[in-house]
This record gives C-alpha cells, structure tokens and sequence, in this order.
C-alpha cells in the first residue's frame, strides 16, 4: 500500500488513551510498544509479502527476515511468532507450501524465536508473512523519530533489491540463489543490532517497502533534518544498468510521488532512494564518532555497511541529497 493511501485510510482512526500504551499505529514507527512495567516491555509487529523468487524455501527464509526485522529495528529481541500464510493451491502443492514455511522456520530458529502458531487461508495470490512478538527487559528500546542534530546516520545493507527483484521477474536476470542481493535479503538484522545495543543510539528503522528516503522521512522530527550524502550509499551490483532500461517497481514510482516535494536535489537516478525493498538494512542514528565505531564493528563482522547522513537544525526541506 502506498503512503498517501496509508495515510488517508487511517487518518481519522482513534482510540483511548492507555497508560502503558508508548506507540501504537499513529504514532509511524515499525512496531507497537507497550510497557509491562518499568523495564519489561513488548514490542510487536506484523508483515507478509508476495513472492520474489521462485526458490520457495529461500522466499520463506526472506519473508521471515523481513518480518523480524522491525523487531529488530527497536532494539528488541523476538521470542515468539505466528506464521501468516495465503496459500496459493491452483499453482502451488502442499508439499510447496511446506517449503515456504520450513524457510522461515529456519530464520526463526536462527535468532531463537519460537513458532507458536499461525493462521492460513486459500488466497488467488501467495502470500506469507509473520506476525512477531519481541520483548525488551532494560526498559530501553528504540524509536524512529527521536534523532538528535549532530547524529550520523548508518546504513546496513546496500540499496536496490525492489530493481534487481523486478529485473528476476522479467527475465532480465539470471536466477542464482547466490546472488548478492538475495543473500542480503536472507540476512537477518539481529547481527547489526546485536552491535548496536552496545552503544548509545538515538534512533533506529529499517528500510523496506518505503525505501530509503521514505523511511529517512520518517526519521525525521520537529529538530532536524537530513543530509543524504548518495555517493556513501552502497548500492547493489547492476543496479544502475536496470534502471537505465527502465526496470523499476511501480512502488518506487509511488514513493518518489509521494516524497519527493519533501526532498531538495537534482540527482540522476534517484529514483534508487525510493526504490521499495524487502528485508532492507537498518537505519541507526547515534552521534559522529561512536557511529565510526559501530561502522568498523559492523564492516568487520561482514555486514556492508556504512555512514551515508548527518543530521542538521530542521531546514526548509526535510531531506537535502548531497553528493
């Protein structure tokens, strides 16, 4: 669903004001947050995908990647999950089904999170998905928005699976599950926030179906904003070659619309900024030098990632592309 979409459908949503209540859906973060008491709190969240590769247990392993991962955008541990799965019959068996689910289990064992459940339908298009309970017992968890002037901003997984997904289904590339691209969606984010607790941050997302500029966006607060230097930005291999050919989701297209007034400067190519991914990196705000740091921690653990935007007094636009 697009974001002016999103926008209009819940704009006139309400509800009482619940005391342990510290985000819920108005609120444009990754997850509901709800304290237990003054250092127990859950986090929760929920996402399912249609498929991008035709390996159904490697889309299983990517859906469950993806659905972790806002839990892991809040600092939070995941202990349990329930599967959500639209199951296509006309087109895929039992036995088919199987290996979606087996792929994300394989990702929840990975980070000890359990399955307890699920619910499935008969669907016209696949679907799967997780909806995921975390728990934090520090009282200390991590919102989107409470960045500070003066943070830099770390990246963790280069940009431009929504292109290169869009460029397998169009046989304008070469199926190989070893495909970088496909290993980092595979990859969890519980590595980069694993090395992330360890420091002071002040804020965290991933990115995902928004893309980057759409989930810098919402980084974004009444104090700052963001200069995104594009040229420390890693991007995907051949990435640039696609776009040039014009193999771009249409979910990009609605990102920029939907951003791009919010946005100062005229960068070839931009559209990679909007581009929608799945099972994204996250994006972690910390001060300049501690975010040097984590970076090296982050580059020596084999995680690509780096420091791709500073955070400066809140200026006419919200998001400023320097090269």
């Amino acid at each position: 669903m697009g974001l002016e979409d999103l926008k209009q459908i819940t704009s006139n949503l309400s509800q009482p004001s619940y005391k342990n209540l510290i985000v819920d859906f108005k609120d444009n973060d990754d997850c509901g947050i709800y304290k237990l008491d003054d250092n127990n709190i859950i986090v929760q969240s929920l996402d399912f995908i249609t498929p991008i590769v035709d390996d159904l247990y490697i889309f299983g392993q990517i859906a469950a990647a993806n659905s972790l991962s806002d839990i892991f955008a809040k600092g939070s541990n995941a202990i349990t999950a329930m599967s959500i799965l639209m199951w296509d019959k006309e087109h895929l068996n039992q036995n088919e089904a199987n290996e979606i689910l087996q792929g994300a289990l394989s990702k929840l064992i990975e980070c000890h999170c359990a399955l307890i459940g699920g619910h499935s339908i008969v669907d016209k298009e696949q679907k799967f998905g997780l909806s995921v309970t975390g728990v934090i017992n520090n009282g200390i968890f991590w919102k989107n928005n409470t960045a500070k002037i003066g943070d830099s901003i770390i990246l963790t997984k280069p940009l431009g699976s929504g292109i290169l997904s869009s460029a397998l289904k169009c046989d304008k590339l070469e199926w190989n599950k070893n495909l970088d691209f496909i290993k980092s969606m595979q990859m969890l984010n519980l590595y980069a926030k694993n090395e992330a607790n360890k420091f002071n941050i002040t804020a965290c997302t991933d990115v995902t179906g928004f893309g980057l500029i759409g989930h810098l966006s919402e980084m974004i607060n009444k104090n700052i904003s963001i200069n995104l230097y594009i040229n420390e930005v890693k991007i995907f291999d051949r990435v640039k070659e696609f776009v040039s050919l014009g193999i771009v989701p249409g979910g990009s297209y609605s990102n920029k619309k939907a951003l791009e007034a919010n946005v100062y400067g005229n960068i070839k190519d931009d559209i990679i900024f909007y581009d929608a991914q799945t099972s994204g990196g996250l994006l972690i705000a910390l001060d300049y030098k501690n975010a040097k740091i984590l970076n090296n921690i982050l580059n020596d653990s084999g995680i690509e990632s780096n420091i791709i935007a500073e955070c400066i007094p809140r200026d006419k636009y919200k998001i400023y592309l320097k090269v």
